[in-house]
């Protein structure tokens, strides 16, 4: 099939998932009411794709089918396509302000990152069954989610534990596992759900070298979601809560079987750490895109707070909104460079070169990703450092009265009069601040600031990986080279 309605999706929610929330069992996710401003939200971006205005931006022909499908999901090879990918990256961030970290669009490049690699380490077996996921869940534009975390049973320890997703049995015909896999967000509003890698597997730990999908109504498969933090406040008192939450979940897998079309790696360590370890930079561009509308929103939040209350003109706030701003610009240039990374390593991928090399000269011959580099470091700091100025901005003002205050006839006429700002009515000032607090103070904000802390995983681990990286060494090496006799 096509591009999907909004309508359509909804539709497709009702799959007799096993889903439960807040200690209840939840029959019809799209009856469930904390869920319907997500829903809703996730239904208006299927809209945008039938949108005149927009369709070339965010769709284009299947090369399967020549239907028309979501360019989420395109293997772009040339500059005119990572352009294209691109803008419809920054479409889709844009509509949703940069705050839902994982639509399904991370997941698209994702799957098709997993194609490349697999291709590239000639694991052909895998990069067929990773080509077969791509045109199954971009044929039938579904919502896709992840679970690449090990429950936490004692982090202590760097081995997986016998929680863990594992296998449990090979059939002629697929693959049974058992287990426990985090932090599925949007699993409560997504159609298909892929474990795999995020770190590496070690040798002896083949039983836990999974990587497949699976949909989310599969006979074995419950999800246990975290509390809605949408409790049905209006958009006024609620902006962001009311829109945006997408959930989180830990998946647990009783004895679900798993077809061998829907397994790209069951029980080769080579394959399973090859999936993250030699990827074209789609996963990439998408997190950087994302990120940067975020921080743009952000940043501009703390501006309309600054405004507000008059703070924008004093040097303090014009400095440190100023910085937000130098901030935004880098992000972009960091997302130029994660265009431009695709295209190198595309190039050395099919020179059959899995790493990029410079020349030395115009460039460095080690040359990491910048965009996982961002991902992992720049926009952890950048968001959490913008999050903090719209905090400051604020003060005070974000423990504001609700809409409903603001309506009573004794005292909105009170707001009206003395609950204002420079060039601001009461009504407008209240609105912001409210905005605000949701971004900041309430659970959804807690949640988006832890969650852009850990977004890429954990910062010490990832460190680690930076500091094994060639990148490393070149640098010391110029250390070595100046004290040459």
């Amino acid at each position: 099939m096509a591009i999907k309605t909004g309508k359509q999706y909804v539709d497709s929610l009702r799959d007799g998932r096993t889903l439960y929330i807040d200690g209840a069992l939840v029959t019809d996710v799209t009856g469930y009411a904390p869920l319907q401003g997500v829903i809703g939200t996730l239904a208006s971006l299927y809209d945008d794709q039938h949108e005149p205005a927009w369709r070339d931006v965010l769709t284009f022909a299947s090369p399967r089918t020549g239907e028309t499908v979501s360019k989420t999901y395109l293997e772009a090879r040339t500059a005119d396509e990572v352009r294209a990918l691109a803008g419809c990256y920054h479409l889709r961030a844009m509509r949703t302000y940069g705050l839902m970290g994982r639509l399904t669009d991370f997941m698209s490049g994702f799957l098709v990152d997993t194609v490349v690699a697999m291709r590239m380490i000639g694991k052909t077996a895998a990069a067929e069954s990773a080509q077969w996921i791509v045109d199954h869940c971009r044929d039938n534009d579904l919502q896709v989610t992840h679970a690449l975390i090990d429950p936490q049973s004692d982090r202590s320890k760097p081995d997986a534990p016998s929680q863990a997703v594992h296998l449990v049995e090979r059939r002629p015909d697929g693959i049974v596992v058992s287990g426990c896999r985090l932090l599925s967000t949007l699993a409560p509003v997504a159609n298909e759900c892929y474990v795999g890698p995020y770190h590496p597997r070690l040798p002896g730990e083949e039983r836990f070298a999974l990587a497949f999908v699976v949909p989310m109504n599969a006979p074995g498969l419950t999800t246990l979601a975290r509390e809605s933090f949408h409790r049905g406040q209006g958009r006024f008192d609620r902006p962001l809560s009311s829109r945006f939450d997408e959930g989180d979940a830990v998946l647990m897998f009783d004895k679900v079987f798993v077809p061998n079309e829907r397994t790209i790696v069951a029980g080769d360590i080579e394959a399973y750490n090859g999936i993250m370890a030699n990827r074209a930079g789609y996963t990439s561009l998408q997190a950087c895109t994302r990120s940067t509308a975020k921080l743009r929103f952000l940043t501009g939040m703390a501006l309309a707070i600054a405004r507000a209350n008059g703070r924008d003109k004093t040097p303090r706030y014009q400095a440190a909104i100023g910085e937000l701003t130098a901030l935004v610009t880098i992000a972009e240039g960091i997302r130029s460079g994660a265009m431009a990374d695709i295209l190198r390593r595309v190039e050395a991928f099919a020179q059959g070169r899995l790493v990029p090399e410079g020349d030395g000269v115009s460039e460095a011959r080690a040359i990491g990703s910048p965009g996982n580099a961002a991902t992992n470091f720049f926009f952890p700091y950048a968001n959490t450092k913008a999050a903090d100025v719209l905090r400051m901005a604020a003060g005070s003002g974000v423990l504001a009265m609700t809409e409903a205050d603001y309506g009573h006839p004794d005292v909105g006429r009170l707001m009206d009069e003395w609950l204002i700002g420079p060039g601001i009515d009461a009504r407008h000032r209240l609105e912001l601040m409210k905005l605000a607090w949701d971004m900041t103070g309430t659970e959804f904000g807690s949640r988006a600031g832890l969650y852009e802390r850990l977004y890429s995983g954990d910062p010490d681990l990832n460190a680690q990986r930076w500091f094994r990286s060639p990148v490393t060494g070149e640098c010391e090496a110029m250390v070595h080279r100046l004290l040459e006799p």
